[in-house]
């Protein structure tokens, strides 16, 4: 049944944190919630996890609706946040067992070495206590913590603040392992464009606490620039003439030469490139597109579109 948002709408003191948002996420599909500090992002995700009551309209986890029924709602999401809530006197078995005690999980040691390992933490790791972890080893505690509760529902609120790059891409890689096993649904959030576009199916951009826009990152992506564009330049001074129907524009600044393409879709442009080939010898061949972060910006921003213009040559 997933998670179903419906004109969500909440305000603190004078300020509109949510102005009547609704959105859908599937069952087992990672969901991704963008957006400015301030948006409504969190304020959205306390909601759904029933640690805010919204002040109209309503949410429904796994048809569930969450203010008539906050228990049942709690036993079927986590939420993990860059914030833990271990103690520090305890090393890292004693701290996971506590909390597999508090979720009644049976098998917390084995789904802990098998995380741990996939995370970078060892049997040596977990028998330290919390107090000598560093930042990044609390974080993977926390997220092994989390995932071994097994609630088919996820909010994963910037889950890899603190990780270095090998170990957010480790994470990234379990989360993935874990959906296919079991199957959660995840809303996920955070600044890390990459991130995003790496493991989310579909996302939503909120700005001062609406949705500006939704869609798979290459729709978003699209949206704002939807040609393509190919520069390279001529290693023995050919000439830029193609016939290509799909070719919109041609420019030459100095060596190097822009082909824009009215269509983004892969077979036009490898036609296209097929046709540059052929007309010369070419060297610093690159295929130019928006950004997820170049979206990101713009609906959250003033502007909704970018020209070729404004993309630097490279």
């Amino acid at each position: 049944m997933g998670i179903k948002v419906k004109n969500l709408e909440n305000t603190f003191d004078d300020t509109e944190a949510l102005k009547g948002i609704s959105f859908e996420v599937d069952d087992g599909e990672i969901f991704g919630l963008l957006g400015p500090n301030g948006a409504g992002k969190t304020t959205t995700v306390k909601i759904l996890a029933t640690m805010l009551l919204a002040d109209s309209g309503n949410a429904k986890i796994n048809g569930m609706d969450v203010t008539e029924y906050p228990k049942k709602v709690r036993g079927l999401v986590d939420v993990i946040t860059a914030r833990d809530k271990f103690y520090r006197r305890l090393d890292g078995y004693q701290n996971i067992k506590f909390f597999s005690s508090i979720y009644e999980v049976e098998d917390w040691k084995g789904k802990m070495k098998e995380y741990g390992e996939h995370l970078g933490l060892d049997e040596e790791d977990f028998e330290k206590k919390l107090a000598d972890y560093s930042t990044g080893m609390r974080q993977k505690l926390n997220l092994i913590r989390n995932l071994i509760r097994k609630t088919p529902i996820l909010f994963l609120d910037e889950p890899t603040l603190g990780l270095d790059p090998v170990s957010s891409r480790k994470f990234r890689s379990l989360l993935k392992e874990v959906m296919e096993e079991e199957e959660k649904t995840v809303i996920f959030t955070s600044h890390n464009m990459y991130e995003v576009e790496e493991i989310c199916e579909r996302i939503a951009i909120m700005n001062d606490g609406e949705i500006t826009t939704r869609g798979e990152p290459k729709e978003l992506k699209d949206e704002i620039f939807p040609k393509r564009m190919i520069e390279f330049s001529y290693m023995d001074g050919g000439k830029p003439e193609f016939t290509n129907e799909f070719i919109d524009k041609v420019k030459k600044k100095g060596d190097k030469v822009r082909v824009i393409i009215e269509s983004g879709e892969g077979d036009h442009v490898h036609e296209v490139i097929q046709e540059i080939l052929d007309s010369g010898r070419i060297r610093n061949l690159t295929v130019k597109e928006p950004t997820l972060e170049e979206a990101f910006i713009r609906h959250t921003g003033d502007e909704e579109e970018i020209s070729e213009e404004e993309i630097d040559w490279v």
